[in-house]
């Protein structure tokens, strides 16, 4: 069919595209074109609004490498019509199925990051501040359940953004609030012929399985299904961004540097918890994002409130319970802590591996010889053989009180900060631990006198 080059009207649906970015009307913009139907009506309908409002339009169009022979005809297809609209046309050839393999992706993902990393370099170079895609609102129903069905948050179920920001400029979606039926027509007015994609009927890509089986059920059940999930996205947008500014202004009074007060983030609106708490997480972690389940355990860990209690998060992040709040740090791994095992002699000994120094005599009265050391005293007639200071070992106890105790639940008792907990030497003879500065000492090794002779003193300083 001949193409209708009349500047009437825009359709109900389209959105123009100063409302959608901010930008002037005549700011440049590129379309993304497949070729198909909503593609085709996509660079009609701007490229009309380019002519009215002087706004230059460009199109781009991938290769993908995937269908062959049908692949060369679409693209041979694009280049006619956007050289019979006047529209300079960029593509881009791709062998998607390679790339995909060697990263370990689906073909679906990574065709849509080599298109998306195409938009951004032709946005970069040519100076563009504008992409435009054709996603429909159909497309947007089909998010929509995508996300259901994956137990998204109700960020996800807001469905496809009509606009957001893009690395070289802002993204935006014209016809995100028309059906396929609406475009079809539009098509078939205006003599519009377009190309169709093979793969659209192929049911082992997700999003083709939703749109030829569940899409069909769903208009049987109320055909204005499509027409009303539209207003569905709408209010659910509205909804996320009220909670989002809420969250925004909770983490601005209430943290501080990557952490906030448990009994904040226990007493606060669950919406609110835990949209501040993913916010901070995705800070530190540079990007990553949590999961339901992450943030649900957060939220818990908060609410016991068990000092240096933790939880490890993906990103190489622990989240922290410390003097009161829920702290986001760096991961250390236990196998990172040093090992050593000094025996102790008179006078000083260096642990370089913790940078802590032990003075320890039998003569000397007990004195505090550096200021901030950890000073005690042992009866040196209950030690059986050498004392050694050695790290800290997973299943180690030491026997006070009457009970053997662990060392890992008496380090949370005492209160010992996590930052210090690897530092504190374990002080040990042949019958086990003596010692744990600061945190406990064996039954019966406390010299009744700490100035008579036969005491052992200690003086524990730590370097910065």
């Amino acid at each position: 069919m001949e193409v209708n080059f009349l500047t009437e009207n825009l359709p109900e649906g389209f959105s123009d595209p100063e409302a959608l970015s901010g930008f002037s009307k005549n700011t440049p913009i590129l379309v993304g074109y497949s070729g198909g139907a909503d593609s085709t009506a996509l660079l009609h309908m701007l490229w009309q609004y380019g002519k009215r409002h002087g706004t230059p339009v460009y199109a781009a169009h991938i290769h993908h490498g995937i269908r062959g022979k049908e692949a060369d005809r679409d693209e041979e297809f694009c280049h006619q019509f956007a050289e019979q609209l006047g529209i300079p046309l960029f593509v881009y050839h791709a062998d998607v199925p390679r790339l995909a393999k060697e990263r370990g992706e689906s073909v679906e993902t990574t065709a849509r990051h080599v298109r998306y990393h195409y938009f951004d370099s032709l946005m970069e170079e040519h100076g563009i501040p504008l992409l435009a895609t054709a996603h429909n609102a159909c497309d947007n129903l089909e998010t929509m359940l995508f996300h259901l069905v994956r137990g998204s948050g109700l960020g996800g179920m807001c469905g496809i953004p009509q606009s957001r920001l893009c690395p070289h400029g802002t993204l935006i979606r014209p016809i995100l609030g028309m059906t396929r039926d609406e475009i079809l027509a539009y098509c078939q007015l205006h003599g519009l012929s377009f190309v169709e994609d093979s793969t659209n009927t192929d049911t082992d890509y997700t999003r083709n399985k939703i749109r030829s089986g569940i899409l069909p059920l769903l208009l049987q059940i109320n055909s204005s299904a499509v027409e009303n999930s539209v207003r569905v996205a709408d209010t659910l947008r509205e909804d996320h961004l009220c909670l989002e500014s809420m969250a925004n202004m909770f983490l601005e009074e209430m943290r501080r540097g990557y952490g906030l007060e448990t009994e904040k983030v226990s007493g606060a609106p669950a919406a609110i918890a835990h949209r501040a708490l993913r916010k901070l997480y995705e800070e530190i972690s540079q990007g990553c994002s949590l999961s339901y389940a992450h943030v649900t355990s957060l939220r818990q860990l908060a609410k016991k409130g068990i000092p240096h209690s933790a939880l490890t998060l993906p990103g190489g992040i622990d989240a922290v319970v410390e003097d009161g709040y829920l702290e986001f740090r760096p991961h250390t791994k236990r196998e990172d802590l040093p090992a050593y095992f000094l025996p102790l002699s008179e006078e000083k000994n260096l642990l370089s591996q913790i940078n802590c120094e032990i003075v320890m005599g039998c003569s000397q009265k007990r004195k505090n010889i550096y200021k901030n050391s950890i000073l005690l005293s042992i009866d040196s007639d209950t030690i059986n053989g050498m004392l050694v200071a050695r790290n800290r070992l997973p299943g180690d106890r030491i026997l006070a009180g009457g009970m053997h105790k662990s060392v890992k639940k008496l380090l949370c008792d005492k209160k010992i900060p996590l930052s210090l907990r690897a530092r504190l030497p374990v002080l040990c003879d042949n019958d086990g631990i003596v010692v744990i500065p600061g945190v406990a000492q064996r039954d019966g090794s406390k010299p009744k006198d700490p100035d008579a002779s036969g005491a052992l003193h200690l003086s524990i300083y730590f370097y910065e």
